[in-house]
């Protein structure tokens, strides 16, 4: 599992002191160099069209002005001292608010059919408290395959539960942008091992009966990964190997991935 110089890949770290009503869905994501929040109201499976969503990004600093082609820009405005952009796209209801946290670090707030847009991202701005406090996990710590690298830890939640966690791994000599596998629980009722996954292998693989009505899951996301966990046999074994926390509705038991 990672330490102390991956958990720094990701600061500046933060949480949010509000979120618009109705909004009980969320994930929280930790990658390497960003951390982000997407909170949205409708189907618990993620936004559909038509949908409230909300989203906070903190990571490498962008150019503001690429990344908004063709919208609006509105007048700027000040967020906990420092300036920030606002930008709008009326015709898909977007609307965002952007500035520099600290040298190289840039903060996005993006709303989508909010409304009362602006009043609401500002709100949601200045209410941002920067924390020392990691993105924690619901289950033990568990070594996936020899050399692998975290990559993320990756939190959602759905009406104000936790559903799934995980974390994800590149493994030794991975060359792709992203992670291999990950290893994580999930909201499962049904017990005993299943898979959901392609006719090559890559998919989830679970066991049930943890308690909690949770599974634990592990996902092989590349060949590369799906073979450093041993192909199917191998990561249905490592999923059986996973264990809650204790309490794991009480998130001050979580630990750090």
């Amino acid at each position: 599992m990672h330490g102390r110089t991956d958990l720094d890949l990701v600061r500046p770290l933060f949480r949010t002191d509000w979120l618009p009503d109705g909004m009980t869905h969320r994930t929280c994501a930790s990658h390497r160099g960003e951390r982000s929040l997407i909170a949205w109201e409708g189907p618990v499976t993620g936004p559909m069209a038509g949908s409230r969503v909300l989203s906070v990004r903190v990571g490498s600093a962008v150019d503001g002005s690429a990344t908004h082609r063709g919208w609006r820009r509105g007048p700027d405005v000040s967020v906990q001292g420092r300036t920030a952009q606002l930008y709008a796209d009326p015709d898909h209801g977007h609307t965002s608010l952007t500035w520099q946290h600290q040298p190289g670090t840039a903060v996005t707030v993006l709303g989508t059919n909010l409304p009362a847009p602006a009043r609401t991202l500002r709100r949601i701005a200045d209410g941002l408290v920067w924390t020392e406090e990691p993105a924690r996990v619901p289950f033990l710590a568990v070594a996936p395959v020899d050399g692998a690298r975290w990559e993320a830890t990756v939190v959602d939640w759905r009406d104000g539960r936790w559903h799934r966690a995980r974390c994800g791994y590149r493994v030794l000599g991975a060359a792709g942008p992203h992670e291999d596998l990950t290893v994580g629980v999930v909201r499962a009722t049904a017990a005993g091992p299943a898979v959901d996954a392609a006719p090559g292998g890559l998919g989830a693989y679970r066991v049930g009966g943890l308690g909690e009505e949770c599974a634990g899951e592990v996902v092989a996301l590349t060949i590369r990964g799906l073979a450093a966990l041993g192909g199917p046999d191998g990561a249905l074994a490592l999923a059986a190997a996973v264990r809650l926390v204790d309490r794991p509705g009480d998130e001050s038991t979580w630990r750090l991935p």
